[in-house]
């Protein structure tokens, strides 16, 4: 039997005891705001490859899941006091399907009655970004007035939601005790979080989790390994990335003859921080990264805002067994608070099952009602798990944040 079988058969003989354990454990660690899960899932194993604190893409829900969203985001706010809201968002303004997505969140919290402005940090004067259908969307610059961040055009908010992932630091305006609250807080930008310490953080939950329900872990987790002190382009460290990527070839080697699957590993190296699928490649083994061509040194020499690679996680490959048509697809889920509001998987016409799908040539397709309730499960399931996982990761370095300017989180 599969480690997704038995999963399967977890669901289906012990659903109550499933959703008791996870009401417990958010009961002790409340979800962050909104979160989208990266899955793989390839018949034998399903795992969550990246978790995203500030995710773009609301302009791919569909209408069933754009009224779950403006429901659930109308609950978790409603603990805030106040009806105005800033969304802050990243500056590069002049990506459309971004300006899409920025859109399609602003028209989902206004449908919960909330009066919003969207501003931009790192400008000086309000702006006009144009949307891939040609609409404009009104983005504000942003003053910090002893601690009260507002726009120059006097908009002050009750809340600030951030839909930055702030790569390159806390931007000056935002920097400092504020007297509004901002969710998610400001560490949990990509200049303080680090792959490497989520996926520990993953492993231990779906330990956890397996161990209650008699599942091996390995079936909800993949494997992975972290080398710090890295440059691909000087070749600093690369014989310790590529004895890692050997290790854990090996490791999921001995996984594949245990489960009988005839199947070749690969590793994915991915650097430890940041998103947009920048600073990713895959290999096959350890001599693939001594050997590697300067296109892909160069792919691993810095990520988005041009910051540097200085260590990367080593993450076992998932081969997707999901299609969208006749492309490799794999599932997105976005999740408000502890529950996935929209499935949506993303396909690639240009990569292989294979290889990150998130890349040029990728698009979405909101899959929520065509899907089998069965494998439904099995998504939100591996969801909550990593939702859970972000959660827990959200508590630690927020005490872990040495920091007197954070914020009320």
């Amino acid at each position: 039997m599969t480690c997704v079988k038995m999963l399967e058969d977890v669901l289906e003989r012990r659903a109550a005891a499933v959703e008791d354990w996870f009401a417990d454990w958010f009961s002790r660690y409340p979800a962050v705001l909104s979160t989208s899960v990266d899955v793989r899932s390839s018949g034998y194993k399903i795992a969550p490859v990246d978790v995203n604190f500030f995710p773009a893409g609301y302009n791919n829900f569909g209408v069933d899941a754009r009224q779950r969203a403006e429901s659930a985001f109308l609950e978790h706010l409603s603990q805030y006091l106040g009806s105005k809201v800033l969304i802050v968002v990243e500056s590069h303004t002049r990506n459309k399907k971004y300006v899409d997505s920025v859109m399609a969140l602003k028209d989902i919290l206004g449908a919960s009655g909330f009066q919003l402005e969207v501003g931009a940090c790192g400008i000086t004067e309000d702006m006009s970004a144009v949307s891939s259908t040609g609409a404009t969307l009104d983005v504000k610059a942003l003053v910090n007035c002893g601690g009260e961040v507002s726009t120059t055009s006097g908009f002050v908010p009750d809340l600030i939601i951030l839909n930055n992932d702030l790569t390159s630091g806390i931007p000056g305006v935002l920097d400092g005790i504020l007297t509004q609250r901002m969710i998610p807080p400001l560490h949990l930008g990509w200049f303080n979080r680090r792959k490497s310490r989520y996926f520990g953080i993953y492993s231990e939950v779906a330990e956890k989790f397996c161990t209650e329900f008699g599942i091996d872990k390995w079936g909800v987790c993949t494997l992975f390994a972290h080398c710090q002190d890295v440059d691909f382009v000087s070749r600093k460290g690369i014989d310790d990335v590529a004895s890692g990527v050997e290790d854990l070839i090996s490791k999921i080697g001995e996984k594949f003859r245990f489960y009988g699957l005839d199947c070749t590993p690969h590793v994915f190296i991915k650097a430890d921080n940041g998103t947009y699928g920048m600073g990713v490649i895959e290999v096959y083994s350890g001599e693939d990264v001594l050997n590697m061509n300067k296109k892909n040194r160069n792919k691993m020499r810095m990520i988005k805002e041009n910051n540097p690679v200085e260590s990367v996680v080593l993450q076992e490959g998932v081969p997707t067994s999901e299609v969208f048509g006749t492309h490799a697809a794999e599932p997105l889920l976005y999740c408000v608070g502890a529950e996935p509001v929209c499935y949506l998987c993303r396909y690639n016409s240009t990569r292989s099952r294979f290889e990150s799908l998130n890349a040029p040539g990728c698009g979405f397709a909101d899959v929520g009602s065509g899907i089998a309730e069965e494998k439904k499960r099995i998504w939100r399931t591996v969801g909550k798990l990593a939702i859970l996982a972000a959660a827990i990761e959200a508590e630690e370095i927020g005490g872990a944040y040495v920091n007197g300017r954070d914020q009320l989180s």
